[in-house]
């Protein structure tokens, strides 16, 4: 988990580094409703 994570850091940077930033946080609200649905 912990490798999917670190990935997943370096995909959003490297998309706020593209000037994607907006896009971005709306990828993180989904990654995070999926995550958690997982989880519980």
């Amino acid at each position: 988990m912990s490798e999917l994570v670190q990935a997943l850091g370096e995909l959003d940077a490297l998309i706020r580094e593209l000037g994607a930033g907006e896009e971005a946080d709306k990828q993180k609200v989904l990654l995070n409703e999926m995550l958690d649905g997982v989880k519980g």
